[in-house]
């Protein structure tokens, strides 16, 4: 379900609809993802970390958090450093079940590998550890990234266009006022998303068979 341009105003909407209540108004997603949740083996959620209510609501709700990170300090420090403390005042106040699962490296290149460790110890600092690290990265390619978004499609669709037909967009479209190609990057940056979706469901199995043994 994809959200809209209101959804950044849920949360003062329930703050005027529960005054005084916030851990009321903190559980109204949990409460509303209760009655469809067995429907589903995965729910997802994505929420952009500039709104800390919204963000609250969406870690009220959640079981394992991922979060992505890129490689400038900035978005290490400040970003994974935000969400760090969002997490710890979720758990304490309103799911105490909230659980870390892995910070993931996204657009960086593939072969800046030094980068790549710099930003794992930078990670280690913040979290204490560098257990949360996920293996797997997403590549940068913009190209890749402006192509999905325009044309409304997921990576492996993409990638599937630029096999199928190098023209997909204009017949997605319905247009043949531009000849353009899709970016042959589509492959990589789709098979990256695989492995990552790969390694997230293999963590989350392990961590739940740590936490039925514990």
């Amino acid at each position: 379900m994809v959200g809209g341009k209101k959804v950044g105003d849920l949360p003062g909407g329930l703050a005027l609809r529960f005054p005084n209540k916030p851990i009321t108004q903190s559980l109204m997603l949990a409460v509303a993802l209760q009655s469809i949740a067995p429907d589903y083996d995965l729910v997802v959620i994505d929420s952009p970390p500039e709104n800390p209510p919204l963000v609250q609501l969406c870690l009220a709700a959640a079981r394992w958090l991922v979060v992505p990170v890129k490689s400038d300090s900035g978005s290490i420090s400040d970003g994974l450093g935000d969400i760090s403390t969002e997490f710890e005042l979720v758990r304490e106040f309103s799911n105490p079940n909230l659980a870390m699962l892995g910070v993931l490296l996204f657009a960086s290149g593939s072969s800046a590998t030094a980068i790549q460790r710099e930003v794992r110890q930078e990670v280690a600092e913040v979290l204490g550890s560098d257990r949360f690290m996920f293996e797997s990265m997403v590549r940068a390619s913009e190209a890749v990234a402006r192509q999905a978004r325009k044309r409304g499609v997921l990576l492996h669709e993409l990638e599937q266009a630029a096999n199928d037909n190098p023209k997909f967009w204009q017949l997605r479209a319905g247009t043949a006022s531009r000849d353009q190609v899709v970016s042959p990057t589509s492959a990589s940056v789709s098979e990256d998303m695989a492995a990552l979706t790969r390694e997230i469901f293999s963590r989350i199995a392990q961590r739940e068979q740590e936490s039925e043994m514990a």
